[in-house]
This record gives C-alpha cells, structure tokens and sequence, in this order.
C-alpha cells in the first residue's frame, strides 16, 4: 500500500488523507449527480414542474463548472488544499439546505432556491476533485497510481450504491430531512479535512511516500503552495503534443465515457437483451470498475503512466467494437473499463508536468476536457434522432477512440524536472 521504507508518521497521516480522500470522491459525486435520480420526481410533483426545471441547477452548474474548474486550480495553486476545500465542503452544505428549503417553501421562490442550491452543489462538488488530485500528487510519487486508483474506485462505488442509499434516506426520513443530513455530512466532511489534511507533506515535516532525504516530486525543493510559480503558461501548454494528446484523448475518454452510460439499457435492449438482463450486466460490470479503477492505479506504479494510458484506450476501443457491432457481452464488459478509467487524466497529467505544477497545467487542460465531455450526451441522441439508430454513433465513436489511442502512444516525455 505504501513505498517500502517509509515512516511510521507518514503512514498514519497518509492513510488518515486516503480515507477522507475516498469518501471525498465518493459524496462529491453522490450529491452532486446521482443524487438527481432521488430528488427530480419529488421537486416535480411538489412545485408542478418539469423534469428540466427540477434540476436546472444541476445543469447549468455542470457548463458553468468547465470555467470555474480553472479558477479552482488557481486559488489552489496560491493557497494551497486545505482552508479551500473545507470552504467547498461548507457551500456545498448551504446548497443542499437551500434545496430543502426550497422544496418546503414551494412555488416561484422556492424553485430559485432549488436552482441555486442545486448549482453550489455541482459546481464546489468540482473543488472537492481536484484538491484530492493535487495532495495525491505532491504526498506520493512511487505510490501515486495506488492512490489514484483508491480515489477512483470511491467513483465507481458511488455509482454502484449511491442512489440506492439516498433513496432509502428518503423513504425513511422525508425529502428535507434527507437534504438536511446530507448538509451534517458535508460539514463534518469540511471539518476532518481542515484539521487533517495539508497540500504537502512537507507542511508537516514529512516528504513524499514518507521516504528519508527525498526532494518532493517536480524538483521544487520546499516551496509552499503560497510561494509556487509556475513555469507554465496557455501558450508554452498549447507548444507541446503531450498536452493535446491529453486534452484530444481524455476528451474522447470521457465523451465516450457519458455516451455510453447514457444509452446504456437502450443500446443493450436493441441488440434484443431484456430490460432484467440490461440491469444485471450494469450491476455486475459496474461493480467490477470498482476494482478496475485500483488496477489501473497499479499499473500506472509498475509500468507508468503512458503504458497505462495506452492500454486504456486500448480498451476502449475494443468495448466500443461491442456496442459497433452488437455483441452484448462485449459491450457490457465495456462499462467496467470505462468506470474505471477517471485515474488517467490526473496520472497522465501529474507524470507530463509533475506533482507541484499538476495545478498549473491541469486547470487549462480540463477546460478542452470537460468540453470534449459534455458532448457525450447530446452526441448520441442527435445520431439517433437523424438514423432511428445508434449504430452510426458508435462507428463515429470507435474512429475516435483509435484515434485517441493514437495521440496517447505519443505522450511518454516528462517535463517534470526541466
């Protein structure tokens, strides 16, 4: 789990930082997505509107978050982890309070406080990942895929069983009392991780992995979050083939990633697989990215991060084939490789330009990302609408994966320690 040869300080604070980092990704995602498929229908039935209207704020915080992402990053690279995602954790708690309050209150007032609160949720729930991103990045370098792999794993089991949860919290206590709990939640979250979580081990006189006498990763010797500058700007980023085979090939990642989780059942069920048997394959394949997502943690340790990326597109590739050409066990297989591949972006990232400049580097590289993405819907319901068929799309979609496993066979320098 740890590098061997690390001390005892290090391993007791890291673990304490994997354990609020894991349940971290796993409540960000959960209040800030799954959450919907509990909350839509009650807000719809209480205040007599539409399924739009029920999560709007929801929607516009997820276009409005492709920006805010970059100036999360930037207040994390000046001010480092701590003091700003204990501040994500307390406004996300006021959105959700504002969504209870809202639901009670009904009519026109209390739509707008559903749609602010709905938009703190989403948007802060961004904050929360990439301050768990960026202490991975500093705290490990000979174990970092291990970690990351960890964080990514809290999103597949959170795929798996939050919303499953969060309705029974609904069943057994009310809609605004289920709101009001998940706000304790997220501030006691708020409040571990002010008083046991540090942007750097060095903050505590310790150094990455816990190891003795090692520099921290990236070169930048003992540099606080306060003091960095980085060497990388817009221009010098958009000079190098790496940052677009990342920003091209996680785009195609997660575009692909959205599409096919959206049209999930409907792909299976037209190949002729029974609504039952579509809802199996999800639980059984969802479950097993929650596995997936460590082994790819794993690999990016034992062979790095360019080999790991490269196998994932391999993947991809292949699982997009099944959907291509209808082969349901194939496709299915599919949805664990895609759960548990969010680990790539920050390993590729982190390897290319390092631990201390991860920040720097990623708040540019995301804003192409997260645009890339948020076509993946949109992306197959226009093929399906125009054909009457998802066959099209998922042509479209293989092309596009072989290409990004194309670009990722060319990201393997590391401006690291230039």
């Amino acid at each position: 789990m740890f590098a061997k040869g690390e001390s005892s300080q290090f391993k007791t604070r890291a673990l304490i930082f994997l354990i609020i980092g894991f349940v971290t990704m796993y409540f960000s995602g959960c209040f800030g997505t799954d959450i919907i498929n509990v909350i839509q229908n009650p807000i719809m039935e209480k205040l007599g509107c539409t399924a739009t209207q029920a999560v709007l704020g929801w929607t516009i915080g997820g276009y409005s978050v492709i920006l805010l992402s970059f100036f999360f990053s930037t207040i994390i690279m000046k001010k480092g982890v701590r003091e700003f995602a204990s501040a994500c954790f307390v406004i996300m708690a006021v959105g959700a309070v504002l969504v209870g309050i809202g639901y009670n209150v009904g009519g026109g007032a209390g739509s707008a406080l559903i749609i602010v609160g709905g938009f703190l949720l989403k948007n802060f729930l961004m904050g929360l990942q990439v301050s768990v991103f960026q202490v991975v990045a500093l705290w490990f370098n000979q174990t970092r895929g291990f970690a990351l792999g960890l964080m990514g794993a809290a999103f597949a089991l959170d795929n798996a069983t939050s919303s499953t949860g969060l309705s029974m919290l609904y069943n057994g206590l009310g809609f605004t009392n289920m709101m009001m709990v998940t706000a304790a939640i997220l501030v006691v979250l708020g409040v571990a991780t002010f008083l046991f979580v540090r942007t750097t081990p060095q903050e505590l006189g310790l150094t990455p992995d816990g190891l003795p006498e090692q520099a921290p990763a990236g070169g930048h010797g003992e540099q606080g979050a306060q003091e960095f500058q980085s060497k990388w700007t817009l221009g010098k980023l958009l000079k190098l083939k790496e940052s677009w085979a990342i920003m091209l090939g996680i785009g195609v990642f997660n575009l692909t990633l959205a599409a096919v989780i959206s049209q999930f059942f409907n792909s299976l069920m037209s190949m002729g697989l029974e609504m039952s048997t579509c809802s199996m394959y999800m639980l059984i394949f969802g479950v097993l990215g929650i596995a997936m997502s460590p082994v790819y943690g794993k690999l990016v340790d034992k062979v790095g991060a360019p080999k790991t990326g490269v196998i994932c597109a391999a993947l991809f590739l292949v699982s997009v084939t099944g959907f291509a050409f209808k082969i349901p066990i194939a496709a299915a297989l599919g949805l664990t490789f895609f759960v548990g591949s969010p680990v790539i972006q920050p390993a590729l990232t982190i390897h290319v330009f390092g631990g201390q400049e991860y920040q720097s580097a990623n708040r540019y590289l995301s804003i192409v990302i997260n645009l890339i993405a948020a076509c993946g819907i949109p992306f197959m319901t226009i093929f399906y609408d125009a054909t009457g068929s998802y066959q099209m799309a998922y042509y479209v979609l293989q092309v596009m994966n072989a290409v990004a496993l194309v670009l990722l066979l060319t990201c393997n320098k590391s401006y690291a320690n230039d």
